[in-house]
């Protein structure tokens, strides 16, 4: 469920328990080039796409996330997993271990961090 989390803005709970492993959401993207992932509005949405897969489309090496996708905070120790899905133009959320009801879902980034990270 997507609510505003003090500190943070938007972000994600847990509506009930999931279990690890259980697929959370597997939405569509929208592949985009860097220069419109920089746009205002769209900067701090976007995810790499691409760049590490053969035959990688030049000027689509972003990707806007449908759904919840780019509502995921970040965390060092996130508690679900995102995985790409090129073929389909998709991406997956997995939860890596139990997650309680209330409970912030969260995703390590894998990125060099451009906001100061918010104290859980």
């Amino acid at each position: 469920m997507y609510v505003r989390i003090p500190g943070k803005g938007r972000g994600i709970i847990a509506k009930a328990p999931i279990a690890a492993g259980e697929l959370i959401e597997r939405s569509p993207v929208l592949p985009i080039g860097s220069a419109e992932s920089e746009c205002p509005g769209l900067n701090d949405y976007s995810f790499a796409w691409g760049e590490d897969v053969e035959g990688f489309e030049p000027g689509k090496e972003c990707a806007v996330g449908l759904g919840y996708l780019s509502l995921y905070n970040h965390s060092d120790t996130s508690n679900v997993s995102l995985t790409r899905h090129y073929e389909e133009n998709e991406m997956s959320i997995h939860a890596l271990r139990d997650i309680a009801a209330g409970e912030e879902l969260t995703i390590n980034y894998d990125v060099p961090l451009w906001f100061e990270e918010a104290k859980s």
